[in-house]
């Protein structure tokens, strides 16, 4: 989806207290991407 699509990756950030990897990328920062320790990932809708 990201390398594939050569989106650029804005924000990169590792929780260490939640094991979360969240990404902020594409060209308008309209991704955002929540990675959880079991490898399950999900888009980030929160629009808070």
């Amino acid at each position: 989806m990201l390398s594939d699509g050569y989106q650029p990756i804005h924000v990169f950030r590792y929780n260490p207290n939640t094991r979360t990897v969240f990404i902020l990328a594409g060209a308008t920062e309209s991704l955002e991407i929540l990675v959880f320790a079991s490898g399950q990932w999900r888009f980030n809708d929160d629009e808070t």
